[in-house]
């Protein structure tokens, strides 16, 4: 009951070193940090000269006239036969309301296009010198190890390998610059979101990145027509299906904060059906603390954005507190296992789902 789980959280709380608070408040400065690069000028130019925009934009419109046109014939028929049309209405920006719009439908391209056209996943990289798929790690380069190459490009560190044939050396960085990310194009789910976060803003999108506490990252953009955020993973081309790591990965949450240049936010209800199994795994702070941390730096954030500005995000705040208290939806779909990356890799992470 809630004094049971305030009792536990006030033990957890009191079992909770400042070291521990401190290396969580780090985290949470750190994606604070992230997201304020891709408001930066060159960033979202390099994004802009990298996407093909208007190839996307007429894409959405297809997209918005095909189904304008199925919920066209499906209205005929309910009005020759009185049944229910059941297929979403769509329009345009200025439509009637209820559909998808064509930000939302160019959104659905720019991820399409990211998935399939733009960036490479990568387990373990080939060897440069002859070409071998067959490589395993040797190493790993930090600090002054890195060369100089791999710390302008704001890497964490560099991943060595070695080739099983020629026993010749590639080196794997990881980047955490969005835009020497726009010139590799390649990477795993850290490098992917990281990258089309920055194209979601760059196409003018509000767009949050999300930071799984269990090892994964992912984006949300808000849809000004649904007034809401919708979870977007650019690496499994998804939108929409905040279940699918819970319900088809079957990973263990704990922790889901998402950053973004107008605040933080614990977004973890978004992702689970029931928070009570999470709570119990949310021992690293008191849960009050965190939401007073995310508070302050929300309104850390907000002070250079005009008061009037601020007044329509606490609105947005507010009916997003109240999405998020509700129980996520099972729309009845079933969902998949991780796709990306390799058998063995997303095996050895638990990320297989049923399959």
């Amino acid at each position: 009951d809630a004094r049971a789980l305030r009792d536990a959280f006030a033990r957890v709380d009191a079992a909770t070193t400042t070291p521990a608070r401190a290396r969580f408040d780090a985290r949470l400065r750190a994606g604070a940090a992230q997201v304020a690069s891709y408001e930066d000028e060159l960033a979202t130019t390099c994004a802009t000269s990298a996407m093909p925009t208007e190839t996307l934009r007429r894409e959405g419109e297809r997209t918005v006239m095909r189904l304008s046109a199925t919920t066209a014939r499906e209205r005929e028929r309910e009005a020759t036969d009185g049944t229910t049309a059941t297929t979403a209405t769509t329009g345009a920006d200025e439509g009637d309301g209820d559909g998808v719009s064509l930000e939302d439908a160019t959104l659905l391209a720019l991820l399409r296009w990211f998935k399939e056209d733009f960036f490479e996943w990568v387990d373990k990289p080939k060897c440069e010198k002859c070409g071998n798929a067959e490589t395993r790690l040797k190493r790993t380069d930090q600090g002054e190890a890195l060369r100089a190459e791999e710390r302008e490009g704001e890497a964490s560190r560099a991943e060595v390998y070695e080739c099983s044939t020629c026993r010749a050396e590639t080196r794997f960085p990881r980047y955490n610059s969005a835009i020497k990310l726009l010139d590799t194009r390649r990477g795993r789910c850290g490098e992917w979101a990281n990258a089309f976060t920055l194209c979601c803003r760059a196409m003018g999108y509000r767009a949050r990145w999300v930071l799984d506490w269990t090892d994964h990252v992912w984006t949300e953009v808000y849809s000004e027509r649904q007034k809401r955020w919708l979870h977007c993973d650019p690496c499994e081309n998804v939108c929409d299906k905040p279940l699918l790591y819970e319900q088809g990965w079957g990973k263990q949450l704990s922790y889901v904060i998402a950053f973004s240049v107008e605040g933080v936010v614990d977004v973890t209800k978004r992702y689970t059906k029931d928070m009570k199994p999470l709570y119990r795994r949310r021992g690293e702070v008191y849960e009050p603390w965190l939401k007073s941390r995310c508070d302050a730096l929300t309104r850390e954030l907000r002070m250079q954005i005009p008061a009037n500005e601020v007044k329509e995000l606490e609105a947005q705040d507010a009916m997003e507190s109240l999405e998020l208290d509700k129980p996520a939806v099972d729309i009845g779909e079933s969902l998949p296992g991780r796709q990306t990356g390799s058998y063995s890799w997303r095996a050895a992470r638990g990320e297989l789902g049923n399959q």
